[in-house]
């Protein structure tokens, strides 16, 4: 079965909070939730429903000199550890390395989070450059060369998923619920769509292909509406630019939804063209040559 492994690298404030959320997670692994619980109220009551998803499997817990390492698997579906990630930002929690590898496709894909907010690897390690050496440690590798084991690290750890500008961790996680919900309510639209057409006796295929028309018509009719508020507000001649902006608003939709017919039914017309004769004539039966032609029985004659 397919699963992420992920890889958790956490930073603390001071040693005595690092000490303290590695006992937390160290009997959370074993199972002893009455310990866990005794060592997180040390913290100010951290919600252990928050540390910790009951969907983790092959949980591992170590203590490094400088941070504690945290690993786990869950399944493809399952969401990113954001709501630990926010719990532990809440109570001493300084910066995170999360690394998780897809074993579907098998990439690894790394998030770099500092003071409560998803930022970019650079922006990281420009802030902490004593942990990049903890972070990414240079592999040295049989065939490298003088100087090129570093770029060969480099080439290893540079698959970061960076945001634009940086991000709350709360925030994100908002982002991401929504991104989810959204991706459900469109497949329960898309079932829905399927079951009422399937009681309507019609073809879900023929829905689908309905829907992509008119994306694609309504992709034209946003160009068209652009192009005249663009032109009206630039240049002279009101009339001009809107008459031009409606004469777009009909042409641009009907030239999408045929461009995307042709894309949808341009194999059938290909081959419903090459399947017919030029003339239209059927073609004829050609004569039985040899013993074929004596074996083959005669019609009776007449009587005379």
């Amino acid at each position: 079965m397919s699963q992420n492994a992920h890889t958790l690298h956490l930073f603390f404030e001071d040693p005595i909070k690092l000490k303290t959320f590695q006992l937390v997670y160290q009997y959370l692994v074993a199972d002893n939730t009455e310990q866990a619980e005794r060592w997180a109220d040390k913290l100010g009551g951290v919600d252990l429903g928050a540390l910790w998803d009951a969907q983790w499997f092959n949980q591992q817990v170590s203590a490094e000199r400088t941070h504690l390492l945290l690993r786990f698997d869950t399944g493809t579906h399952d969401d990113l550890p954001l709501r630990a990630l926010e719990t532990l930002f809440a109570h001493g929690l300084q910066a995170a390395v999360l690394e998780v590898f897809y074993d579907q496709v098998g990439e690894t894909e790394r998030m770099h989070f500092d003071h409560g907010q998803w930022v970019s690897r650079k922006a990281f390690f420009d802030a902490h450059p004593p942990w990049r050496a903890v972070v990414e440690p240079v592999v040295e590798r049989e065939d490298a060369r003088d100087g090129d084991a570093e770029d060969s690290s480099e080439d290893e750890y540079c698959h970061s998923k960076d945001p634009a500008k940086p991000v709350s961790v709360s925030k994100l996680r908002q982002q991401e619920a929504e991104r989810k919900q959204e991706a459900q309510e469109a497949a329960q639209a898309f079932i829905d769509m399927a079951r009422a057409m399937g009681k309507s006796g019609k073809s879900p295929v023929q829905g689908f292909i309905a829907v992509l028309l008119l994306r694609a018509g309504f992709k034209g009719l946003l160009q068209a509406i652009a192009f005249t508020v663009v032109t009206v507000l630039l240049f002279k001649g009101l009339w001009l630019w809107l008459g031009l902006g409606l004469v777009l608003a009909i042409v641009l939709p009907l030239y999408y939804m045929l461009s995307e017919y042709k894309d949808i039914h341009g194999d059938d017309d290909d081959s419903d063209a090459e399947g017919g004769d030029g003339d239209g004539e059927a073609p004829q039966a050609e004569p039985l040559a040899g013993d074929d032609a004596a074996n083959t029985p005669k019609a009776p004659q007449a009587a005379k």
